[in-house]
């Protein structure tokens, strides 16, 4: 049986009666509220590729069990990611919206807060956590115990289509579930990290499988951003990355995750900076702080090379 972080692009049939809008109980505003368009524009960005290329590492031979080996991928450049007609926070539609799902313990809710927190910085968005709805919203036939291990699970596709889709608000860029419980995407999968729409805008994924918080928070908390950044891109139509070691690699298992970076290759930011309009640079700035705030350490120290690299400086001050 398959495991996977999946995307998903067919449209699925939400209920018949919509349930209400969420309520906010929470608002993250967007840390970069000015923005020098030069800063993020396509010639700008095109400048940018080759300056960031030479410190990320090409994709790799694939490990036995690898997402590349069992799914063909081409991949997607800056240009063909221009050309797709991508998903785009734009218009009124500029929130991300956070909806935990179910029970979570005071470490858990810790980092369902600190990823809202991260994806606002990532995205150049605000982020809205709404009010939780309980695990009473999913079915007897959108659950089951699992086969071989026992654990309980819910369907990710019923979440996606009946428990978001029908909510979605109007201002949302994208519509995004967070869960302590496993998720599993239908027949003959295992269970999956998260799941995603490419059109839709909506997106789940659990902290069921990223560890302990009680006693590897930091780990914890990595596993749990690199799922919330992964899928909240393909989200706004970014697909996996094949040419280098990137957060939009395909993942397959969990120490195939692991050895991925929290850190888009120069393809995949340029996308995310061209699409959310975004100053590269600021952006780094940005995540630096809250990577040495949240004791991210190793991944602050490869964002201020590339902080560097993009400045053309030798001293970064962060002040």
């Amino acid at each position: 049986m398959r495991v996977a972080v999946l995307i998903v692009s067919a449209l699925m049939a939400a209920g018949c009666s919509d349930p209400p809008p969420p309520k906010p109980v929470q608002s993250i505003e967007k840390p970069i509220k000015q923005v020098d368009e030069k800063s993020c524009s396509v010639e700008r960005l095109r400048t940018m590729i080759p300056k960031l290329a030479p410190l990320h590492d090409e994709f790799g031979p694939p490990k036995p069990g690898d997402w590349i080996l069992s799914h063909e991928e081409d991949g997607q450049t800056f240009e063909q990611y221009m050309e797709c007609g991508p998903v785009l926070p734009q218009g009124e539609r500029t929130v991300l919206y956070v909806q935990p799902v179910g029970e979570f313990n005071a470490k858990q809710r810790e980092i369902v807060n600190l990823s809202a927190e991260f994806m606002s910085i990532f995205f150049n968005l605000p982020v809205t956590i709404v009010e939780d709805v309980g695990l009473d919203v999913i079915p007897k036939d959108a659950r089951r115990v699992h086969p071989s291990w026992g654990g309980d699970q819910i369907l990710s596709t019923y979440v996606l289509y009946d428990v978001l889709k029908p909510r979605l608000p109007d201002d949302a860029a994208a519509y995004i579930a967070f869960t302590a419980t496993d998720l599993w995407p239908g027949e003959g999968w295992n269970f999956v990290f998260g799941q995603a729409s490419t059109r839709d805008r909506v997106g789940v994924w659990s902290l069921h499988r990223n560890g302990n918080p009680e006693t590897e928070f930091e780990l914890v908390l990595l596993r749990t951003l690199k799922t919330a950044v992964h899928e909240t891109s393909h989200m706004f139509t970014l697909l996996h990355c094949t040419k280098y070691e990137c957060n939009m690699c395909g993942c397959n298992s969990r120490e195939e995750g692991d050895r991925r970076p929290l850190a888009l290759c120069p393809e995949c930011l340029a996308k995310v900076c061209w699409a959310t309009k975004t100053d590269p640079a600021l952006r780094y700035r940005k995540l630096i702080e809250f990577c040495k705030r949240t004791k991210l350490d190793d991944t602050a120290a490869f964002y201020e090379k590339l902080l560097k690299a993009l400045e053309g400086v030798s001293r970064i001050d962060l002040r």
